[in-house]
């Protein structure tokens, strides 16, 4: 008679895939339709939104810019990026 005791076998996990610096299909599409919505913005005079926008494309490019870069400006990059859109967000409400 076999016992339970108290664990499971460990099972053998997949690697997972390394990020290459190639950006997916829906990353290319909302970075498409924040460029089209970033040229609305602009020709509509808007800025929060444009602020935004430009937030979020800084944000997306991050992983193109630590692999080619360094991880120094991938960080300079994402604290930009969140305070801009904190701005961007602040500057709706005034």
């Amino acid at each position: 008679m076999s016992t339970f005791h108290s664990h499971m076998p460990e099972l053998e996990q997949e690697a997972a895939p390394k990020n290459d610096g190639k950006f997916s299909r829906p990353q290319k599409a909302s970075m498409t339709l924040s460029m089209v919505l970033l040229l609305y913005a602009i020709i509509a005079r808007d800025l929060p939104l444009a602020f935004l926008l430009i937030s979020f494309l800084v944000f997306m490019l991050r992983p193109l810019a630590e692999k080619h870069v360094g991880a120094s400006l991938s960080n300079a990059m994402k604290g930009f990026s969140v305070s801009l859109g904190i701005g961007a967000i602040v500057m709706i409400f005034l």
